[in-house]
């Protein structure tokens, strides 16, 4: 066959470059696990101390919490698979150690960084990641024996994975922060015509008609919120948002200012105006402030280090006024 077939991609190796980039979407989040494993495991009385917080918790889990190696991935998928069991001491651990947290933001991680204190999402990304690691996990460590054959499960692993990756697609929950499609429905201009055709465009029709009624769901929860508060207020209209939604959308055009529009129709969208008052005023990017901060590196000089912050705050102020006016 002329070495047609002499060479063959190492499977182990495919899986692990797509498990890296994976690893890339939580670097910091893993950074955290790590470093709190590290923390706790660095002495006998801190280990002594978490599992007094286990026994609190009634986390029933016998696994010992191990620390990995970051350039092998399947250590960091062990460790966060036994790491996942435990958010509850870890939490609890908190509160007796003063310097539990601290370690999070003071020592640097292998890569020069800081890992940061724990946010709200990192347990999730944990948890996540973790299913995702032992699609692969599993795999690997079948094809990768070398005391029996492999070959012949070669193509029924990939087939197998290649239907675990599609449904994990299907059935995934997009992250996106629901206030941008909201923005867009109390757009006049848009209403919830707009939205259900864009992210079908965007997602396809059968994950696009799932995000669509979780918009509209949304939508209707928030209306609701708003709602009670006008009740405990003395004011409501529980049609309103029918309504909004029933009338023709405004024309487009340029002249259109849409702070304007809810100025005049307030009256008869009471709490939806509330509504636009609140979700209107969110930025959508992050320029102004970064400009803030660039002027603040100008001002706070090394021949000016000694401001103070109230002076420095008066002359960034002054510095916007100006160009302001100018």
């Amino acid at each position: 066959m002329e070495g047609e077939h002499l060479h063959v991609r190492c499977m182990a190796h495919i899986l692990n470059l797509i498990v890296q980039d994976g690893l890339k979407e939580i670097d910091k989040s893993v950074k955290r696990v790590r470093q709190v494993v590290k923390y706790v495991k660095q002495s006998a009385t801190r280990v002594k101390k978490f599992k007094e917080c286990c026994e609190f918790q009634l986390i029933t889990c016998k696994k010992s919490l191990c620390l990995d190696v970051p350039t092998r991935w399947n250590s960091t998928y062990l460790m966060l698979e036994i790491a996942q069991h435990f958010e509850l001491a870890f939490e609890r651990y908190s509160f007796y150690d003063n310097g539990f947290l601290d370690y999070l933001r003071t020592p640097p991680c292998e890569d020069g960084t800081k890992a940061g204190a724990f946010v709200s999402e990192d347990w999730e990304n944990v948890r996540t990641m973790v299913k995702f690691f032992k699609t692969f996990y599993d795999p690997t460590l079948k094809v990768s024996g070398s005391k029996y054959v492999t070959t012949n499960v070669h193509f029924v692993e990939i087939a197998e994975l290649d239907l675990i990756l599609k449904e994990m697609i299907e059935n995934e929950n997009y992250k996106i922060n629901k206030m941008i499609f909201i923005s867009s429905v109390l757009d006049p201009r848009n209403k919830l015509e707009y939205v259900p055709f864009a992210i079908a465009k965007m997602f396809g029709k059968e994950i696009g008609d799932k995000l669509s009624d979780s918009v509209e769901s949304y939508m209707k929860a928030l209306f609701e919120h708003y709602k009670h508060k006008e009740i405990s207020e003395g004011s409501s209209n529980k049609f309103e948002l029918e309504k909004y939604l029933a009338e023709e959308i405004e024309p487009d055009s340029e002249q259109f200012e849409i702070l304007g529009w809810w100025k005049v129709n307030e009256p008869r969208f009471p709490i939806l105006a509330e509504m636009a008052r609140d979700v209107l005023a969110i930025p959508i990017f992050s320029v102004a402030s970064e400009c803030a901060f660039s002027a603040g590196g100008r001002v706070i000089d090394p021949f000016r280090s000694s401001l103070t912050p109230k002076l420095v705050q008066s002359i960034i102020c002054l510095q916007d006024w100006l160009r302001s006016e100018s």
